[in-house]
Parts: C-alpha cells; structure tokens; sequence
C-alpha cells in the first residue's frame, strides 16, 4: 500500500491560504524532499500528514496513510498512528529527546506504546536498533553525553522502532556539521531502502535534497510544483580591514570531568580576532566549538591560558568591570524560537539585555527597542506582538536587534543562519554585512556551513578533537587543504 497520498489538499489560516490544492504521494521505498521558502506552507503540509491541522482551517482535501484516511479516525487511532504508522524525525534532537531518560528508556517507550514485547525483548531490541543506526554503545546513556550526529540517530531509532511505513524528516541535517550529514544521508538512504519505508524529506538544503531524493517538489505560497532550482552559491566575502585584537585566546586548555576520565574539550588553542573582522570557527560535532563559544562568552573557564576582550581577562573581571565586558559580547544563537520566552512580547525580549545597563525608565527601554527594530528591518509595531506571530526569517532577525541593543563590539552567531531556506539566508547575510560595515562589529561564527564560511569570514580556525589544525585567510585554508580532516569535510 502507498506510505502517503494527500489529494486536492487546501488549508487557510484566516485570510491566509496556507495549502491551495495540494496533491502529493509519497511511494513505498520512495524519498521525496520538499523544499520551499520559509512561509511557503512545508509545515503546514506535514502538520497534515499525521492530523495536526485544526479541523476549521482545512476547506477540502484527503490525506491516506496505507490507503486510510486519517481524518475519519477516532483520536486513540490517531495516537496510535502517530509514531506507529508514521515516525517523525525533528531538526533539532537535543529538544525533541528527553534529557532526564536514558536513550535505551527513550526507544523503549515508543516499543512498549506501539508493541507487545516482554521486557527483555524491548531491551533487546534497543539494542539492535542502535547498531541499525550506527550507534555502537550503552542504551544507558544520556542525550547530553553524546554529540548532536548521536543524538540524531537515537532519534532516528526511536522514529522507526515501531517499524512505520512513513517517516517524516524536518530538516534532519540542519543543525549538523557537513561530515555528519553526510553520514545521516547515507543513513536515511540505506533505512529506506532496508526497511521499504516512504521518506517525506523537508528541507531546505537543495544540496541534500538532489543528494539523496528520488523526486523533488517545491512549495511556494501553498502551490507545488515539481522539481525545486539549484541555487547559485554566493560570492565570497571581499576581506576587510581589520583593526587591533577585541578577542584573544591564549594557549586554551578546558578539561570536563567525566566517569571513564578527564576529556579535554579544548587543547592549547589560540586565536586573536580583531576589530571588525569576521572569523569562523568551524569542525566535527565534538570538536570543541561550543566549549569554544562558552569561553569567549565569558560563561566558562579555562582550565589553562587566558581569553580576553578588549584586553580585560574573564577570570579577573569583576562587579562593574564584568558588566561592561557583558555589554561587549552579545550572541544570536540556531533556534530563536528555542531561546525566547513565546509568552512574552518582541519588545520584552528584545529588551532583556538591557538590565546591563542599569536602571532605565520605560521611555528610554521602548526608544531603544524600537531602534533596534530598525536596524533589522522590522517595523515598530513588531514590538508589541508575540514571537510565534513571526516567520523563522524574522525570528532570527527578532534575535540579532536583541543582540544589537547594548550596542556590543562583539556578537558570535551560534548556527544562526543554518535552520533558514536559501532565500533567508541571502536577506541575513546581507543583514549582517551591512550592520558590520555601519557599526563596525565583530562577529565570531560557529558554522559548518563551508559556503556561508566564504561568504562571511575572513579567516577560519578549524578544530579537530580539541586542537586546532588550521587557521588563516578563508581561501589560503579552504583551497587545497594539506590536513585529511578538513578535506573530508570540504568534499
């Protein structure tokens, strides 16, 4: 039977039409990739296929699992379905897994939910489902201690454990450095083909779209069309001049206590980042970059060395001295919807930074939100609505007024761009580029996207299991790369 077939689907929130006679089949063993700008009605269109719409917004069409239509379901079939007949893998597995269970405990449940297995059995078959997704360890551990290409593949398992004949993919890849997404590709492949599952793959990434899909389709403003365009990649950046060292690491160490035995997140690491420059730092989940990010923060200590911003040490900042090294380094992290209270107003978050500041009265704080509006592009009255009211584009752009605020030197972007389509991107890039040369900032990048690395950057320190092993001008690293990991990642 056919994994999913939705027919003459049409979907309207208000005015908005979310879904204007969408037809899509999805066939056994079959991968389609579903791209389209942000806004362009994907989630709305995978909200569909397991029955997650509000009965009001859809005016005509059927959805069919295996032949069914879902809509005629009762809802204990339905909860049934969701996780049994249809698995869902989530972009961002450290939200989607449960911190405080056990990885084999987190599997488990859904065998125990959708099977009849004794409790040996389902330990039994915890175990083969993670060596079916590549994981070769204890079913004891936590989610915390595996890196996010490990958490993806728990989630993976747990997504197929009770066998479904279609799984739903939402840009699985997003948050992963490039050597990890191609390794979960292969992955997702391989479990398609094996297990004669159908994959709906969305994404926004055209690259693993043509890499692993059979069909591609493109939404746009609620109408598919086949086969999505190959974007053009962006030109790279034109270095600029840069002024003296705002950020400097000294010979880095950071050691985590951990039960087998200390682990050295960072090892002896050094770089000077100078006003008004752009450097990225880029290498494999585990490689040190959060441990990295954590430091320049100030959030973290080093076991060994010394950072420090603008001259002034972390370790020896303290009262008035600390907050106005705060006021200097600001951060715009992946998921702003993950970092922002959605109870609360734009202009509350957007002004939270601000207690740095001291005490300031209520014209001051709007005044200043409003301005930070503007520098991205927002309107004034953005302020007074509440996130989820915003598009993933906007969101993000929500993120970096709050950044801007305090009118820091510094800002490191942690991912920031890579959960948005093509489209976002190019308007974000071009956001920033124009905030730096008007305000002189300094960013430090997190990324593991190479193009967006040339676009941005002017120089690139590359981190392999704690250690730098390149670091310099972004073509003199990128172009014929002499060390075999930074090849690997490059290809």
């Amino acid at each position: 039977m056919t994994p999913l077939q939705i027919e003459h689907l049409s979907v309207r929130y208000g005015d908005i039409v979310a879904l204007d006679d969408v037809c899509l089949t999805v066939g056994t063993g079959e991968i389609v990739a579903l791209v389209g700008p942000s806004g362009s009605g994907k989630s709305t269109l995978a909200a569909a296929a397991m029955d997650l719409l509000p009965v009001e917004a859809i005016e005509q069409g059927v959805v069919r699992i295996e032949g069914t239509d879902i809509r005629t379901l009762p809802e204990k079939q339905l909860e049934a379905l969701r996780g049994g007949r249809v698995g869902i893998v989530f972009q961002e597995p450290a939200t989607a897994l449960n911190p405080a269970l056990t990885i084999g405990r987190q599997i488990g449940e859904v065998l125990e939910l959708h099977g009849s297995l004794t409790h040996a059995e389902v330990a039994t078959e915890v175990d083969r489902l993670l060596a079916e997704v590549g994981l070769h360890l204890s079913a004891k551990r936590f989610p915390h201690t595996l890196s996010g290409g490990q958490r993806q593949r728990v989630a993976i398992g747990m997504a197929i454990a009770a066998s479904p004949p279609l799984l739903l993919a939402d840009e699985p890849t997003a948050s992963l450095d490039p050597v990890a997404q191609a390794e979960l590709a292969a992955l997702l492949q391989s479990l398609v083909r094996d297990r004669g599952m159908g994959l709906l793959l969305v994404t926004h990434d055209l690259t693993l779209a043509h890499r692993i899909a059979d069909r591609i389709v493109a939404l746009d403003q609620g109408r598919l069309s086949e086969q999505a365009p190959i974007e053009a990649a962006p030109p790279p950046r034109e270095p600029g001049r840069a002024g003296d060292p705002l950020l400097v690491l000294d010979r880095v160490t950071r050691i985590y206590p951990a039960k087998r035995g200390p682990v050295a997140a960072l090892t002896d690491v050094s770089l000077s980042l100078a006003r008004g420059e752009t450097l990225a730092v880029i290498g494999a989940s585990g490689s040190g970059k959060s441990t990295l990010a954590r430091l320049a923060l100030g959030l973290d200590r080093p076991d060994d060395g010394r950072v420090t911003i603008g001259g002034q040490g972390w370790a020896s900042a303290r009262g008035a001295d600390l907050r106005a090294m705060r006021r200097q380094v600001q951060a715009v992290f992946q998921d702003p919807a993950a970092s922002f209270d959605p109870r609360q107003t734009v202009e509350r978050i957007v002004a939270e930074p601000l207690h740095l500041l001291g005490s300031i009265s209520a014209a001051e704080r709007k005044g200043k939100v409003g301005e930070a509006l503007a520098q991205v592009g927002l309107p004034a009255d953005a302020a007074a609505r509440l996130p989820q009211a915003f598009s993933g584009g906007q969101r993000q752009r929500i993120a970096i007024a709050r950044a801007l605020i305090l009118k820091p030197e510094l800002i490191l972007f942690d991912e920031a761009l890579s959960a948005l389509d093509p489209a976002l991107r190019e308007e974000v890039i071009a956001l920033l580029l124009r905030l730096q040369a008007d305000l002189r900032l300094t960013y430090l990048f997190i990324a593991h996207d190479m193009d967006l690395v040339r676009r941005m950057a002017d120089r690139v320190l590359v981190l392999r299991e704690g250690r730098a092993v390149a670091c310099g001008r972004v073509a003199e690293v990128f172009d014929g790369p002499a060390d075999p990991y930074l090849a690997a990642m490059l290809a």
